[in-house]
């Protein structure tokens, strides 16, 4: 089992790194930063990929070398010793039809709220059962608002990107 685990960090470093090195010509391309433009729409992209990049292979390392000293990969102390796997497939799939759900609406209404409502569902299709109160369920939908308020600001008055 052990094993498979550090296939899978190694996949999932092969996977972001492919997807770095896709981006990569497409986000260096735009601009950066300058004396007339600031900040500009290329570095939040730049960044990104710069990061991703960065933080898979470390990711990866870390993986790497607890395996070699203790013969396992564990996580957070909190998280347990596995999760079901079923409970795992159903989550990633269901993130990556979120995922498409997003860009469709994207393209229908705008950003905000396409935004809201993907954050909204992945935050309420994450938490856990007992904790799904009334109280909880207001939290996650504010913190959507403010999450996606947050993003559309920081694109259209920082980097000056229109998001639709």
């Amino acid at each position: 089992m052990q094993s498979i685990r550090l296939a899978a960090s190694a996949a999932m470093m092969v996977l972001l790194l492919g997807l770095s090195a896709l981006l990569f010509g497409p986000s260096f391309a735009m601009p950066t930063a300058g004396a007339s433009i600031g900040l500009g729409r290329g570095a939040l992209p730049q960044f990104c990929v710069v990061m991703a990049s960065v933080l898979s292979v470390i990711i990866f390392v870390r993986d790497l070398i607890a395996f070699r000293r203790n013969g396992s990969i564990t996580g957070p102390a909190g998280l347990g010793a596995s999760a079901d796997p079923r409970r795992v497939i159903t989550l990633g799939c269901m993130s990556l039809v979120l995922l498409v759900a997003f860009v469709v609406a994207w393209q229908w209404l705008s950003f905000l709220p396409a935004a809201v409502g993907f954050v909204l569902i992945t935050s309420l299709m994450l938490l856990p059962r007992e904790s799904r109160g009334p109280r909880a369920i207001a939290l996650v939908l504010a913190t959507s608002v403010l999450f996606a308020l947050g993003v559309w600001a920081l694109f259209v008055y920082v980097l000056q990107v229109p998001l639709r």
